[in-house]
């Protein structure tokens, strides 16, 4: 996988960042979905939809397709291979701080020990 900008980071957070559109993913998640079906249960309004669909899209988790008039939405699951990224190089950054915590309490009781 090639490693995303971080300009595309920042886009995919600030995507997943609104209830709204992690909402409009997790149904995405089960059926693809014109624009209007997929904004249906959040009241919105047409030009609301759009602009949340257009974050979607910018930020690679979904794709739409024209049949028509018609924009069928779907999800795109490798979106978020990225997030699945940043999150392993924290834990692993984490892992790593709290590996050598614990090597400097050992190293400090085994001097206590000695004295």
């Amino acid at each position: 996988m090639q490693r995303r900008s971080e300009k595309e980071i920042d886009q995919l957070f600030y995507a997943l960042s609104d209830q709204t559109r992690r909402k409009m993913l997790l149904r995405l998640t089960k059926e693809h979905l014109n624009v209007s079906e997929l904004g249906e249960p959040f009241g919105l309004t047409k030009q609301a939809i759009s602009k949340h669909l257009k974050v979607l899209e910018e930020a690679g988790l979904i794709t739409k397709e024209k049949d028509g008039r018609i924009q069928k939405c779907q999800f795109n699951p490798q979106g978020l291979d990225a997030v699945q990224k940043v999150v392993q190089e924290y834990k692993q950054f984490w892992k790593n701080q709290l590996d050598a915590l614990d090597e400097f309490i050992e190293r400090t009781k085994q001097n206590k020990k000695g004295k």
